[in-house]
């Protein structure tokens, strides 16, 4: 694998992803167009009668589109998890995230005239309509999500903490690792401190340079968490282009189309098992550093 130029990040996170993309649309458009309509079998078959310069252009633009997905879902996907659900890093040991909103937090003793405090509160709304912008975006994986993860508790499966005397043993060890790790003239850190603190990234490189043995499984959990996130992506991006698509095909008698509402359907519910999946192999990829930090034994 050293000498193999690409990773397995690069098949998972970027070429796949992208080529699902594309046949995602090939299909819809097909399916959506009347003058040439194919079974699905067709399609996939017809790309066995290219050629190679053909192959190899497809590979190029999947693998570049992949890239540009990887980097969407990374500050869409991603950032919604994260701001829903918190890290899995607190979330783990029982710090859990108090709400999707940044909250209007007023120091005791300002006054909403304070010019400090209206430049924060611009910041928050700011931020907190930058949210709204995102849950449109997302917005079929949000009320599927909303609807099984939140009403139904479904989140139980990708976001619940550990027992309490795991949460004790990673927070112990964690804290020793930072304190032998800070600044001679710092104070000591705290357990409080950890809900403040960017730990997980001292975590995973310590143990990602101290663990050897297990730097394989580690990268495979990147990549699989990577290659869910963007089919997160694609599987939204699929539902906006066929809901646009379906729309300028409906009947003027106002019948409804059952086939449309079924696939929208259907891309809505992939798109939330794929998020599931996602948030599962990233607390996964979280916890398997932490575990490394407690089972080491040059931290005591």
């Amino acid at each position: 694998m050293k000498q193999n130029p690409f990773s397995l990040y690069d098949f998972l996170g970027y070429l796949i992803p992208g080529s699902t993309v594309i046949y995602l649309f090939l299909i819809i458009e097909n399916w959506t167009n009347e003058n040439s309509k194919q079974n699905i079998e067709t399609i996939f078959s017809s790309v066995s009668k290219y050629n190679f310069q053909e192959i190899f252009f497809f590979i190029i633009i999947s693998y570049s589109l992949g890239h540009l997905i990887s980097f969407i879902s990374s500050i869409t996907v991603e950032k919604y998890g994260n701001w829903k659900y918190g890290y899995p890093s607190k979330t783990v040991i029982g710090y859990e995230k108090e709400s999707y909103w940044i909250k209007k937090n007023l120091p005791e003793g300002w006054e909403q005239t304070n010019l400090l405090y209206e430049v924060d509160n611009m910041k928050r709304n700011l931020r907190n309509f930058g949210r709204i912008i995102l849950i449109i975006l997302l917005l079929p994986l949000f009320l599927v999500e909303f609807l099984f993860g939140t009403l139904l508790n479904f989140k139980s499966f990708y976001s619940k903490g550990l027992d309490p005397y795991l949460m004790g043993i990673i927070k112990e060890n964690v804290l020793q690792l930072l304190n032998s790790k800070g600044l001679s003239n710092s104070k000591n850190i705290m357990e409080n401190d950890l809900r403040c603190i960017d730990f997980n990234r001292i975590v995973h490189h310590y143990a990602f340079e101290n663990s050897k043995e297990h730097q394989f499984r580690m990268v495979n959990y990147v990549a699989l968490y990577g290659f869910l996130r963007n089919l997160v992506l694609a599987f939204v991006l699929s539902f906006w282009y066929y809901l646009a698509v379906s729309l300028k095909t409906i009947d003027t008698e106002l019948l409804v189309n059952w086939t449309m509402v079924g696939f929208n359907l259907l891309l809505m519910g992939l798109s939330f098992v794929a998020f599931m999946a996602y948030m599962k192999f990233y607390r996964r990829y979280t916890l398997e550093g932490l575990m490394l930090i407690v089972v080491d034994k040059t931290i005591e």
